[in-house]
């Protein structure tokens, strides 16, 4: 049986070294425009032709989405990203759009051609059709069961690729209109005041007005509003939960799946090196039964960052039979993201801070293969070499990392340091 893909989420050439590092084996990563993530860094034509030439030094692959549904003032746009892809040479373009994958195939015609999820894909007959079109991957609505998806698996010609991790959408991804109404002071009656465009979901540029709080108010009665309350938390009848896999992995790897998904371009490094480590581990120790694997480890990872309630989506209840909301509003999490090891000076680790530091706080030290070192001491240096108490946020620092032991930890780069913090 072949190993599954491990695909993660780049928002940027930082985090797509940190995937890779942490064990993926493929990133998808957006250009400026059309990739369905507006409001992350994504990557600009030099920084693409340094991340598939690093992603394919280290035999990965690297995916590159373009899938914005267009209209025709975009066209010109588009085949100017399609022209650059078919230069770039990635492993593969994500495709939404039937106009885009008719243009890809006449300007980018030796890149594989993925079909997004937003596509929608419920059915094998979709996926037979978009293999007749040339697509050589279909990426699977997050709307389907398991079984579902391996029957499709099992009876088409192309590969098949499913979100394992990650927020969902409450609507079919990328039909949900929502977000432009609400930002569009025509449509959303906006105050004159709010200086906001229209922001279309469908553009990459959601607001997620699903996991906003409403209130009810009657015309007569302008001023006053009605809470609407499921519980003391209020209301969140839009709100969806996440989707979680990691305990049916053995089942995913038999259902004939080629790509493993995980959500979050968006996201963290943190994010990053927390769930693809434990999804390697997961996979990994289904192919080798010497590969410990700690479920309570492995639990406390998905844990570390931000989510709402983990659930498995659709894959064992279709949403005609059950509903995936919610049950609170509340996003868990309890550590942040301190620093990224930069580089190494003997045993002196070079930082990236991302959050204030102080040299009596809870450290962890993470590295790939679940490395996890809960440290007895750390000694911060600014710039100048100094010893120091505290560093900031963007300060240029160094540090000495010891174990509970009062052994010294040996840096290696693009490890992380991760520290406990109340929210």
């Amino acid at each position: 049986m072949k190993k599954p893909e491990l695909l993660a989420p780049a928002g940027d050439m930082e985090k797509l070294k940190v995937a890779y590092h942490f064990g993926a084996d493929a990133v998808y990563i957006g250009m400026k425009n059309f990739s369905l993530r507006a409001n992350t860094k994504n990557f600009d034509e030099d920084e693409l032709f340094k991340a598939v030439d690093y992603s394919h030094k280290l035999g990965k692959k690297i995916y590159i989405a373009l899938n914005a549904y267009v209209t025709d003032d975009d066209a010109e746009e588009v085949i100017k990203s399609l022209n650059l892809i078919n230069t770039l040479k990635p492993d593969g373009v994500i495709i939404s759009d039937l106009g885009v994958l008719y243009l890809a195939k006449r300007y980018a015609p030796d890149t594989a051609i993925h079909i997004s999820t937003q596509a929608n894909i419920t059915n094998l007959y979709s996926v037979k059709q978009y293999s007749l079109l040339g697509a050589r991957r279909a990426i699977m609505a997050r709307e389907l069961t398991l079984d579902q998806i391996a029957y499709i698996a099992k009876n088409c010609d192309i590969e098949i690729e499913t979100f394992i991790h990650g927020a969902m959408c409450i609507s079919y991804s990328g039909r949900c209109l929502l977000s432009s109404y609400m930002t569009n002071k025509n449509l959303g009656r906006r105050p004159d005041d709010v200086k906001t465009e229209t922001r279309s979901a469908n553009r990459g540029d959601c607001v997620h007005p699903c996991r906003w709080e409403y209130v009810l108010r009657e015309n007569g009665r302008p001023n006053q509003e009605y809470p609407i309350e499921q519980d003391e938390m209020g209301s969140y009848i839009l709100s969806s939960k996440d989707i979680c896999m990691i305990n049916h992995i053995d089942k995913l790897i038999e259902s004939g799946i080629t790509g493993f998904k995980i959500e979050g371009r968006m996201k963290s490094i943190l994010y990053l090196s927390s769930i693809i480590r434990a999804y390697r581990r997961a996979i990994d120790s289904y192919f080798d039964k010497n590969l410990a694997y700690d479920k309570e480890q492995i639990d406390y990872e998905l844990n570390i960052v931000s989510h709402r309630e983990f659930s498995t989506g659709f894959f064992f209840d279709s949403p005609r039979v059950k509903s995936n909301q919610t049950g609170n509003t509340e996003y868990k999490r309890d550590t942040r993201l301190a620093a990224l090891i930069e580089n190494v000076e003997g045993d002196k680790a070079n930082l990236k801070v991302y959050n204030k530091m102080t040299s009596d706080a809870e450290y962890e030290y993470i590295g790939p293969d679940m490395k996890t070192v809960k440290l007895g001491k750390i000694i911060l240096f600014d710039k100048d070499g100094n010893t120091v108490e505290t560093v900031n946020h963007t300060d240029q620092a160094a540090a000495l990392i010891y174990d509970k032991s009062g052994n010294i930890v040996k840096p290696e780069i693009l490890n992380i340091l991760r520290m406990k913090a109340d929210f």
